[in-house]
């Protein structure tokens, strides 16, 4: 059983029992930012509140994941999530989603804002002040990380809003506000611990692991490598080992705390409102497997990750689906126009489905080494060819620290096929993780539009390759004129 820690009324503390202390979401009312942040519970308090809001439905709780699932080249949105893949520019429904998606981010740094302003002025020791505000730098880099890999330019607000007067600021250029992701992570790296007593809190790690990531979408790849390799290099993870694809359950399952893998989550629980909701957009009503279906999303075999996915690969059948036993025990078969669905989260009878999201996982260290090393040195090296064994011996059961054989090979590799290969194990193994689509806009508008078009037959618009800009931003921020939208809107 998993261990909540909730904030529930008056910032007073609940304790549920079980096994170990897991950070879950912290609902907080209005208070004076002058009057309230007198200590240190306070500090937490506050900190605690930015996962409310990132674990909230209108962002990672349900709408930011499914509008990135949907853009992929293995998953098809249907129902109101349907214009997703047209590709052709989102509706208004989906406006409405991206809306508040950058209406929470924003709100999720205001409050991380809050917390880098207030720590400095309390009384109390370094050794306690520096992991709030690593905390606080690491979850403003994660959720600007969010920003402009969606909207692109973006104002950049580094100080907590407090009156009218704040509500500017033009969209800053994409290089500048990577120079605050970037200097957030090194301080976060410096002054977060290695370890965390609270599970769900970001550590040292995280912020490096999070560091190599924003070094390889700016293909800055020799720092991508070797952020990377510290995390790999301290041996504080590993990845958990499988021999059947249920296995896959001890990385996923609704059940598990943590694992050797996990190096930063947001964290649910089968508790009424601290659950996972996304999860419901993978099932029909009448499965068991998380309760509220609505099957927003869809695969075919035709489509090529799927058609070219062995078999003999365990996280094929860990993730797929077309049929499965209702809720009445009966076999029922998903719809033949849409014949394969999604079942990497489960929670089989919950009232709230209690897997958590993962956000950065050891597979992360070890594929990012992999391809930013191929990159820096010209092509496969020995040890980017192996980092990427790894984590494929694994998808297979055998140990992913032996030779296996399925080992990849690099005879007659070149930095451009390896990263092929890499991209390809990317999307396996990161399906539903929120990646995909980040990662074919890694590679380039034409290759995404080559890669959309040979899967789904659909013809990428400029205007979906980036959310729009809220009206409501627009016509509240004297600094962004409607000339400022994003292309198509």
């Amino acid at each position: 059983m998993k261990r909540f820690i909730l904030v529930v009324t008056g910032l007073s503390l609940l304790v549920l029992s079980g096994c170990q202390d897991v950070l879950t979401e912290v609902p907080r009312a209005n208070l004076s930012q002058a009057n309230f942040y007198q200590s240190r519970a306070d500090l937490v308090a506050g900190l605690n509140a930015v996962y409310s809001i990132m674990r909230n439905g209108n962002y990672y709780g349900t709408n930011y994941p499914a509008q990135l699932e949907g853009l992929t080249d293995y998953a098809i949105s249907r129902g109101t999530q349907t214009p997703v893949s047209e590709y052709q520019g989102l509706d208004g429904t989906n406006i409405a989603r991206t809306n508040a998606i950058w209406s929470q981010t924003y709100q999720a740094i205001n409050s991380a804002n809050i917390i880098l302003k207030a720590a400095p002025g309390i009384a109390m020791a370094d050794a306690d002040r520096n992991p709030l505000l690593g905390e606080a730098r690491f979850l403003r880099a994660l959720n600007y990380y969010n920003l402009i890999r969606n909207y692109a330019a973006v104002p950049i607000h580094t100080e907590p809003t407090e009156n009218l007067s704040q509500l500017g600021g033009k969209r800053e250029p994409v290089t500048e506000v990577y120079k605050l992701i970037i200097a957030d992570l090194l301080e976060a790296e410096k002054i977060l611990p290695a370890t965390t007593k609270e599970i769900g809190r970001p550590t040292s790690w995280a912020a490096k692991t999070l560091l190599a990531d924003v070094y390889l979408t700016n293909e800055r790849w020799a720092d991508a490598r070797d952020k990377a390799d510290e995390v790999i290099q301290s041996k504080a993870y590993s990845l958990v080992e499988v021999k059947t694809s249920d296995d896959f359950e001890r990385l996923y399952g609704a059940s598990v705390v943590t694992t050797t893998e996990e190096i930063f989550y947001l964290k649910y629980a089968q508790v009424a409102t601290q659950g996972w909701n996304y999860v419901a957009y993978l099932y029909p009503a009448d499965n068991p497997n998380a309760p509220g279906g609505v099957r927003a999303h869809f695969s075919r075999p035709d489509l090529p990750l799927i058609k070219n996915w062995d078999d003999k690969d365990l996280r094929k059948n860990f993730n797929l689906f077309s049929t499965y036993p209702n809720r009445a025990g009966v076999l029922t078969s998903l719809p033949a126009a849409e014949p394969l669905g999604f079942r990497k989260y489960k929670d089989p009878n919950a009232v709230n489905v209690g897997s958590d999201c993962p956000i950065l996982r050891y597979a992360d260290a070890l594929l990012i080494y992999a391809e930013a090393a191929s990159q820096a040195a010209g092509g496969p090296t020995t040890l980017a060819l192996e980092r990427l064994n790894m984590v494929h011996r694994r998808a297979y059961g055998y140990s992913s620290t032996a030779v296996s054989p399925v080992d990849l090979v690099a005879t007659g590799l070149t930095a451009a096929s390896f990263r092929e290969l890499v991209m390809t194990e990317r999307a396996y193994e990161f399906m539903l993780e929120f990646k995909r689509w980040h990662d074919l806009k890694r590679l380039g508008t034409d290759r995404l539009k080559a890669i959309i078009k040979a899967a789904k037959g659909k013809d990428v618009a400029t205007a979906h390759l980036l959310w729009p800009i809220p009206i409501q931003e627009i016509d509240n921020n004297p600094d962004i004129a409607p000339a400022d939208q994003n292309p198509g809107y």
